[in-house]
């Protein structure tokens, strides 16, 4: 284990770099769930940051720690790598998708993001998904950035449980999908989401916050699906409207996990 105490340190240099989203496929998790929940999915990471106020707490409580290549940083260093105000003391250097795998088509129930841009919003679809045991998730082009802080922060982990792709073509998913595509959208044709019966397996889309699914995307529709609610509001936040939809589908099936 290693302190490092001067911010002109090439490690240190790198590790910014990294917290600034400036290394391809390399990010910092920041604080104790996310790590643990990166050591029970993944494994362990890059590096172990420390912050050397709290170091001796987290070799207590943290046997894996022994196992990790680490260093300590003075609390003014460690402060700077983190997107909160008020950091917990731990952070870990990891590797994401390394290489960008070949795009796998779903034969279970998935979930397409139509440029979903609220980071919050995709943190919860995508926890939404890992409770229900959805294993893939696509975005398209023009959705927030699944491996950013505040998504990561949204999604609590969920992300290390399932497989994500980026800028996924959607036509092309669409096209060679064999799953019924079911889209949340307000039109004549939609039905009401609890008097549907869903099947087993469906492609479900989620769109913009603001403009809803794209043209491109409707014509693909297998099923529109309506939430019923209230003249007081326009439509529901489309992480809601997700989690709602999603949960209907597993209550028909009997919540087979």
């Amino acid at each position: 284990m290693k302190l490092i105490s001067s911010k002109d340190n090439p490690l240190y240099k790198n590790i910014c770099k990294v917290a600034q989203h400036k290394v391809k496929n390399e990010l910092l998790l920041e604080g104790d769930h996310l790590c643990e929940m990166w050591l029970s999915h993944k494994g362990l990471p890059k590096l172990v940051i420390l912050r050397e106020s709290s170091q001796a707490s987290y070799f207590q409580r943290w046997q894996t720690l022994k196992e990790c290549a680490c260093i300590v940083l003075p609390d003014h260093l460690f402060k700077q790598l983190n997107s909160v105000e008020s950091p917990q003391g731990i952070l870990f250097w990891v590797c994401v998708n390394p290489s960008t795998p070949e795009i796998t088509y779903p034969q279970k129930t998935a979930v397409l993001l139509d440029r979903v841009q609220d980071p919050g919003n995709v943190g919860t679809i995508i926890r939404t998904c890992a409770a229900l045991n959805i294993k893939y998730i696509y975005l398209t082009v023009g959705c927030a950035n699944p491996w950013s802080s505040k998504v990561l922060r949204s999604a609590q982990g969920a992300h290390f449980s399932m497989t994500i792709y980026t800028q996924v073509d959607s036509i092309d998913l669409l096209e060679k999908s064999s799953l019924p595509l079911y889209i949340t959208h307000l039109s004549p044709r939609a039905k009401h989401l609890y008097e549907l019966v869903i099947p087993k397996n469906v492609l479900w889309v989620f769109g913009h916050e603001g403009q809803g699914v794209s043209e491109e995307i409707l014509q693909f529709t297998h099923q529109a699906v309506f939430i019923p609610q209230s003249q007081q509001v326009e439509s529901l936040n489309v992480g809601i409207a997700s989690a709602l939809a999603l949960y209907e589908q597993q209550r028909q099936l009997g919540f087979e996990l």
